[in-house]
C-alpha cells in the first residue's frame, strides 16, 4: 500500500512540474528579454550578476529563423538588448561608397536589429544598445556613424588596440569615459567618469534626431546616446562600451544592468 501511495506522489510531482513548465512557456511567468545575438548567454549572466537574482528569461534572437516567430517574440518582449558585433552596413546611413573601409557586414543582423529597435521604440519596451547596438540604435533613428576612428579621428589605440589582432589576441582596451550631468545615464551611474571596456573602430557621427550625447571619450568620440526627452520612454540607452564584459561593481556596468532590469520588470507587471 505504501508503495502505491509513494508511486502516486511521484507521478503527481512529475505532472505538476510539467504543468508548471507549460505555464512558464505559455503564460510567461517571468519577464522576457530579447538579445539580438548572444550564443554564450553573456548578457543573461551579466544581468543576473548585476541584480543578484535570475527571475527573467533571455532569448538569443539570432537563432530564431522564422519571421513569424520573431514577430511573436517581439510582442511578448519586456526588454531588448542590441548586442555588440560586426560593423553596421554604411548603406543604412548614406555612406555606401565607404564599404571598403568597414569590417565584416551582416545584412540579416542589421535587418533583425532594426526591427527590434523600431518595435521597442514604438511600443515603449526597455531598450539597451551595446557597442554595435549603440551604433545601430543611432542609425535606425536617423543618425550616422564615423567609418573608422583611427583614420577619421586619429585616436589610434584609445578604443581598441589593432596591434593585438596580428598576434591573435583580443583587441579590447580600457579607457576613461566622461558622463554628462543632467542626463538619464548620469542618474543611473551617479559618477562623472569611469573606466570602460572598449573594442571598436566605428562610432556615432551625426546624432539621431530626438537624441543627445550623454557620455564621451577623451578624444570626444561619442560613448553614449539617449533620448532628449527621457519621459516619453521608460528606458532607451546606447553605450559604446561593453558593460556585460566588466565587473558589475564598476558603476558603468552593474548599475546599468540593475536599472534596465527594474524597467523590464515594471513592463512585465503592467503588460
Amino acid at each position: 500500500m505504501k508503495k502505491i501511495v509513494f508511486s502516486i506522489l511521484i507521478i503527481s510531482l512529475i505532472v505538476s512540474c510539467k504543468h508548471q513548465q507549460r505555464i512558464n512557456s505559455d503564460n510567461k511567468s517571468v519577464p522576457l528579454i530579447l538579445v539580438s545575438k548572444d550564443s554564450k548567454q553573456t548578457h543573461d549572466k551579466w544581468l543576473s550578476n548585476s541584480a543578484g537574482s535570475h527571475n527573467f528569461k533571455c532569448v538569443n534572437m539570432y537563432a530564431v529563423k522564422s519571421k513569424d516567430s520573431v514577430k511573436l517574440l517581439l510582442k511578448k518582449a519586456d526588454g531588448m538588448i542590441i548586442a555588440g558585433g560586426e560593423d553596421v552596413n554604411p548603406a543604412l546611413y548614406g555612406k555606401q561608397n565607404e564599404l571598403d573601409r568597414c569590417g565584416t557586414i551582416n545584412p540579416h543582423r542589421d535587418s533583425l536589429e532594426q526591427m527590434m529597435i523600431q518595435y521597442a521604440v514604438k511600443n515603449k519596451v526597455p531598450l539597451l544598445g551595446i557597442c554595435r547596438g549603440h551604433q545601430i540604435l543611432n542609425v535606425t533613428e536617423g543618425g550616422s556613424l564615423i567609418i573608422d576612428i583611427p583614420t577619421d579621428v586619429g585616436s589610434k589605440y584609445l578604443h581598441r588596440d589593432s596591434r593585438k589582432a596580428k598576434e591573435h589576441k583580443s583587441t579590447a582596451v580600457y579607457h576613461e569615459v566622461y558622463i554628462k550631468r543632467k542626463t538619464f545615464l548620469y542618474n543611473i551611474v551617479k559618477v562623472d567618469s569611469g573606466s570602460a571596456y572598449s573594442n571598436h573602430h566605428q562610432a556615432v557621427d551625426k546624432v539621431a534626431p530626438g537624441f543627445k550625447i550623454s557620455a564621451y571619450a577623451k578624444d570626444k568620440v561619442v560613448e553614449s546616446v539617449e533620448p532628449i526627452d527621457t519621459l516619453i520612454h521608460p528606458f532607451i540607452l546606447g553605450v559604446q562600451w561593453h558593460p556585460e564584459a566588466m565587473d558589475t561593481k564598476n558603476p558603468l556596468s552593474g548599475t546599468i544592468g540593475r536599472k534596465f532590469l527594474n524597467k523590464v520588470r515594471q513592463h512585465f507587471m503592467i503588460d
